[in-house]
């Protein structure tokens, strides 16, 4: 039962993507459908050779890579380059140790801690 699921759902596919290029794509393509097509036909044609019909597999084989002869090939990446970034700034060193010590307000409490225990001191 599961293999009569499988013939369906790639036959389904197979349909169901024809008619969306159809309909959608210029002159029956779309921008990736040649791959979709490869795929589902090597699929169906693995399935029909696992069943033993050899010369529909060998068709369907023949169809996917006609697909996928015809399908765009990828562009090579674009060089990389350091011209859109920016600047980097120099570095900054700070110095944020105080040499003043900062009287104590009269309302502050304290928090209980020594300066030894706290290890501030």
């Amino acid at each position: 039962m599961r293999g009569i699921w499988t013939h369906a759902r790639l036959v389904f596919d197979l349909l169901s993507m024809k008619l969306f290029v159809w309909m959608l794509g210029r002159s029956g393509e779309l921008l990736d459908s040649h791959l979709f097509f490869f795929d589902r036909y090597s699929d169906l044609a693995d399935y029909h050779r696992t069943h033993g019909r050899t010369a529909k597999a060998d068709r369907l084989a023949a169809i996917a890579e006609a697909h996928y002869q015809a399908a765009p090939g990828d562009d090579d990446p674009p060089e990389a380059a350091a011209m859109a970034m920016p600047v980097p700034r120099p570095p900054v060193n700070t110095n944020a140790v105080s040499t003043t010590r900062a009287p104590k307000a009269d309302g502050v409490k304290s928090s209980g801690l020594s300066p030894s225990s706290s290890g501030l001191a």
